[in-house]
């Protein structure tokens, strides 16, 4: 990608987060060093307009640092804390310092609790901006309780807070993009970055490991298999990167439903794949693939799945009156109605 801002990120993303590095913080390490060095490159506030102290850079100019961040298996929510200070500003708040990740689903009040379920990233992040239709939070994490609710080096979480806390974090929210919006658009980026560093993976062990006296990657059958596994990972890419076109910091929401049914639809034949071409080795944990594999597994379920989001624009094409051409035509590509 000859992109500059995509160069910069990746060798800050490659020399912060390292494989050693990630499996540090999955195994309970501390974020803290990563997330301020990550602060000082400014990719927090790039959404932000330059009066707020921000960039005032567009989605558009932003996608490759979130696609790099999906790239590097990055293990704190950066891209969601970009889109989430620029609705924050939009929307009158503010929050200078932490990561925010975003609860859009399974956030309830119980009893003398609110608790978010199965929340992406709530095991590292400082902040959680959480929605129950109308009513919205902007919690700290620090004043919850955390209790790991994925797998194996799993940064997925439920974390309870109390009524007392919650309604001090409430907020009236005065603006219409969707927090579930956002987390689909952070999510379908990253999607597509650890896709791509899988299928670089998935090549160069295929070019490298010899049998029968040729490289495996010779053999057809492998060839088809990784043919496949190419065109599902380019397909993310152009999905994601259409939905972050445009002059604004957010995505139209029928282009961030369509990137993350996309993506979340394409993980599950492309880990096959690479796990198939790699063999046993690839599930040991002393290899680098499943550090990749697993979030791109965790990624697609998170904030909706393909199903979720398939049946999100199936109602939207329904509802619009238009065919299902027409509607692929003007509210998908932008192509104006005749």
């Amino acid at each position: 990608m000859d992109n500059t801002l995509f160069d910069t990120a990746d060798r800050l993303f490659a020399g912060l987060c390292t494989p050693a590095a990630i499996r540090a913080i999955e195994s309970g390490g501390e974020v803290t060093p990563l997330w301020d060095a990550l602060e000082e490159s400014g990719f927090g506030q790039a959404l932000l307009p330059e009066a707020a102290s921000g960039s005032g850079l567009a989605l558009a100019d932003v996608w490759p640092v979130m696609f790099s961040a999906g790239r590097h298996a990055v293990p704190v929510p950066l891209a969601q804390t970009m889109l989430a200070r620029a609705w924050l500003h939009a929307a009158g708040r503010s929050i200078e310092h932490g990561s925010v990740t975003f609860a859009p689903f399974r956030v309830r009040r119980e009893g003398d609790h609110l608790i978010a379920r199965g929340v992406s990233f709530g095991a590292v992040a400082s902040w959680v901006l959480a929605a129950d239709g109308d009513a919205v939070w902007l919690l700290p994490t620090d004043e919850a309780r955390v209790d790991p609710s994925g797998g194996h080096g799993s940064l997925d979480a439920d974390l309870t807070w109390s009524l007392a806390a919650a309604d001090r974090a409430a907020f009236v929210c005065g603006i219409d993009i969707k927090i579930a919006d956002l987390q689909a658009v952070a999510l379908a980026a990253l999607i597509a970055g650890a896709a791509d560093r899988a299928f670089e993976m998935t090549l160069v062990y295929a070019n490298q490991r010899v049998q029968f006296g040729k490289p495996i990657g010779k053999f057809q059958a492998l060839q088809q298999q990784i043919s496949e596994m190419a065109e599902l990972v380019f397909a993310a890419r152009m999905a994601s990167q259409m939905a972050c076109q445009g002059g604004t910091w957010y995505a139209p929401p029928d282009l961030a439903h369509l990137a993350k049914g996309r993506t979340s639809q394409g993980v599950g034949r492309i880990v096959a794949v690479a796990h198939a071409v790699h063999g046993a080795i690839g599930v040991t944990h002393e290899y680098d693939l499943q550090l990749y594999t697993r979030r791109l597994n965790e990624w697609s379920r998170a904030g909706g799945g393909a199903g979720h989001w398939s049946r999100q624009l199936g109602q939207e094409a329904l509802v619009s009156g238009q065919s299902v051409i027409d509607f692929i035509r003007c509210r998908l590509f932008g192509e104006q109605a005749v």
